[in-house]
């Protein structure tokens, strides 16, 4: 019988790496001290596999091929993409390990369970995992099995929907003895630079993501700076938008909701309610919530909070103990 050891929430904001030294000093050395305990956490686990729950950035998908449920099948996947390597401050694209039976045995299970999983081959990570990989485990050496979630292209699953995944993740592993660790990334409240139908035809930048977004890589042909230029966009939005960028108030509550193991307040949230409080990049904590529901509903434990405008996001680290 597999072996849950380790649950693992936390947030992947790029600007994290790419320019870490924005936030004020004593912001960086709490976030520090997080991620520290994330890695003792993680080495202390002893994990042969981590199931990861991940949203795309329009790396594998795009809006006119949007799967709500997907899960990458290969014995190695690989991140970040080249277009990334500028912005992340990353030397080069490396592989990444990953366990094409164990995926393959939770693809077929999964479906058999109701989940209409898509079958996706060798896939590239962007942001979304190799941030939160070079932050607790740059040496890349846990097999990780990549299960996505639809968070920007609406109609996205449910938040129940999402905890009911985790759940059947669970299931799905029968009777397999790895002992397995889940992490889940992204959010919390932010409003990143992606387009979005309502984003104004004027912004001239948002008009260049809308293109990648639904034309794919291919875009990068005629735009390669569309990724270096997102970064300095991102910067120039945080140091000059009369917007809040981040909702310290929703990501506490939210937070609050995961200490107390309060699986009904987390599955009742609304698109909307999400949208409104937490903005269009909030919907990433359909990963935290299919996390909560493969962790039994258990109650974790905040390692730390901050919200940072300079990296346009509420930046959340939790762990779930076993």
């Amino acid at each position: 019988m597999a072996q849950v050891v380790a649950g693992i929430s936390m947030s992947h904001a790029p600007g994290i790496l790419g320019w870490p030294d924005a936030p004020a000093e004593d912001v960086c050395k709490r976030i520090d001290v997080a991620l520290g305990e994330i890695t003792r956490y993680l080495d202390d686990s002893r994990p042969d596999v981590i199931i990861a729950f991940l949203d795309d950035h329009f790396d594998n998908h795009y809006r006119n091929l949007m799967p709500t449920f997907a899960i990458g099948i290969a014995e190695s996947h690989s991140g970040p993409g080249e277009h990334y390597l500028e912005m992340l401050k990353i030397d080069r694209k490396r592989p990444v390990p990953s366990n094409a039976n164990l995926a393959e045995e939770l693809l077929t299970n999964l479906i058999r369970d109701g989940f209409d999983m898509a079958r996706m081959g060798e896939i590239e990570y962007g942001n979304n995992l190799m941030v939160p990989l070079e932050l607790i485990r740059p040496a890349l050496d846990i097999p990780i099995v990549p299960i996505f979630l639809n968070v920007f292209t609406p109609p996205v699953p449910t938040l129940d929907r999402a905890y009911r995944l985790g759940e059947a993740i669970n299931r799905a592993l029968g009777a397999r003895d790895e002992r397995v660790a889940y992490l889940a990334t992204g959010g919390l409240s932010h409003w990143p630079p992606i387009w979005m139908p309502y984003s104004p035809s004027d912004d001239a930048f948002l008009t260049r993501m809308r293109r990648f977004q639904t034309e794919g890589r291919t875009v990068l042909v005629d735009d390669p700076d569309l990724f270096t230029d997102l970064g300095r966009y991102e910067i120039d939005t945080a140091a000059n938008s009369p917007n809040p960028l981040v909702n310290a108030e929703w990501d506490r509550e939210f937070l609050d909701a995961l200490e107390r193991g309060d699986s009904k307040w987390v599955r009742s949230l609304t698109y909307d309610e999400v949208e409104t409080k937490a903005g269009n990049g909030g919907h990433e904590v359909l990963n935290w919530a299919a996390l909560m529901g493969a962790m039994g509903g258990a109650k974790a434990t905040v390692l730390n909070y901050e919200p940072v405008r300079e990296w346009i996001c509420g930046m959340g680290f939790a762990i779930y103990n076993r």
